[in-house]
């Protein structure tokens, strides 16, 4: 197998090259070798050895991108990466590690829709895991993964969720003896969102951890403070949302010790169709005059969508010709503002999924006007 074995060995020279911290010089030769790897692969897909090698060497070149400041290649080769390794069936711990280093690429090249996606995937993949159990298998990587998740969700969603995050895994790190960057994270971020929350005694409980294991770090500015809960609630105030029992079963106490700390635990995932159909009028009609808020209700109720699409929630699926179009209106009224860059791209990314999948069921021809102006969003935003 020459081109393997041409491959590995290029892979190895940039390997050293970027331990040795040349890492403008290691890419080229990571380039080379990705390239025979797809040759190879498009060969023999079947090839698992090839497989492996393939996917631990994009997880090298996105690292060599991130340290030369260039996020949009890290972040390409992390989906790539994504994309090689998913015939390789990993679960589990492995599969988390990989989703949440998408994830975060993700975040640094500013293609928050998908990085929010992901890092609920990998918390997803350790859902077998006893959070309160710190002798239990896979405890140490649900704690490290929620960290991670944490920092996540502070640029990219509710930040609700990330306080919840970054609280329970505070409290996993301790539980397991862990001292270390992730938790400092952790405590930062919950006290900065606890006291930008006015949760005063949340707030100095995380202070006081954070002053007694890290006594050099510096507070943290609270991100993005727009909650789902604050949204919904606005919208109702404006009359666009009228459902409030709705708002109290998608947004739990944040400052619970059962407070959900992933998309997929916030809720029922049956209740994704249901919100969708209540957020999409209040998108539309707050999107221009206020876009934090639309942008907020939007963001939140895909990425509940897609959870449920990924868990294969019946109602989303049986019904998809029917909430699917919904689901594009909604993303295309966060398209009217006339943005572009990489959020918009993960934007056009995402709706060109569900038109893939909406040609494929027949959407009804009512909605054809949407789906044009959907490939013309999707066209003006190509996913580089």
């Amino acid at each position: 197998m020459p081109i393997r074995r041409f491959a590995r060995r290029t892979h190895r020279d940039a390997a050293r090259l970027a331990a040795a911290g040349e890492h403008r010089s290691a890419l080229p030769a990571f380039a080379a070798a990705a390239a025979e790897y797809r040759e190879r692969l498009a060969g023999h897909p079947g090839d698992r050895g090839s497989r492996e090698d393939f996917a631990d060497l994009l997880a090298s070149a996105a690292a060599s991108h991130t340290a030369v400041g260039d996020y949009a290649a890290a972040f390409a080769a992390e989906r790539e990466r994504a994309q090689v390794a998913d015939a390789l069936g990993a679960v589990g711990a492995a599969k988390a590690r990989q989703r949440m280093d998408l994830a975060e690429s993700a975040v640094r090249a500013g293609r928050l829709l998908t990085a929010a996606v992901q890092a609920d995937a990998a918390l997803n993949a350790l859902d077998d895991t006893d959070p309160n159990d710190p002798a239990g298998a896979g405890f140490a990587d649900l704690a490290s993964a929620l960290a991670r998740a944490a920092r996540v969700f502070g640029r990219a969603a509710d930040p609700d969720l990330a306080v919840a995050a970054a609280d329970q895994a505070a409290r996993m790190l301790l539980a397991a003896g862990r001292q270390d960057a992730l938790l400092r994270d952790s405590l930062r971020l919950a006290a900065a969102l606890h006291a930008a929350a006015g949760r005063g005694a949340h707030a100095r409980g995380a202070k006081e951890l954070l002053g007694k294991y890290f006594p050099d770090a510096e507070p943290l500015t609270a991100p993005n403070l727009v909650t789902l809960r604050t949204a919904l609630e606005t919208a109702a105030g404006r009359g666009a949302f009228d459902d409030p029992a709705l708002v109290r079963r998608l947004c739990p106490d944040p400052a619970g010790r059962e407070a959900p700390p992933t998309v997929t635990a916030r809720c029922d995932l049956g209740l994704a169709a249901v919100a969708l159909h209540a957020a999409e009028p209040a998108v539309a009609a707050l999107v221009a005059p206020a876009p934090g808020i639309g942008w907020r209700i939007a963001t939140e109720v895909h990425y509940l969508l897609a959870a449920a699409d990924r868990h294969g929630e019946r109602n989303l699926h049986l019904n998809f010709r029917d909430h699917g179009p919904v689901w594009v209106a909604m993303l295309m009224a966060l398209a009217e503002d006339g943005k572009r860059g990489p959020l918009m791209a993960d934007l056009a990314h995402a709706l060109a999924g569900l038109c893939d999948r909406l040609h494929t069921r027949h959407a009804a021809p009512e909605y054809e006007p949407l789906m044009r102006s959907a490939q013309r969003f999707i066209a003006a935003h190509p996913d580089r």
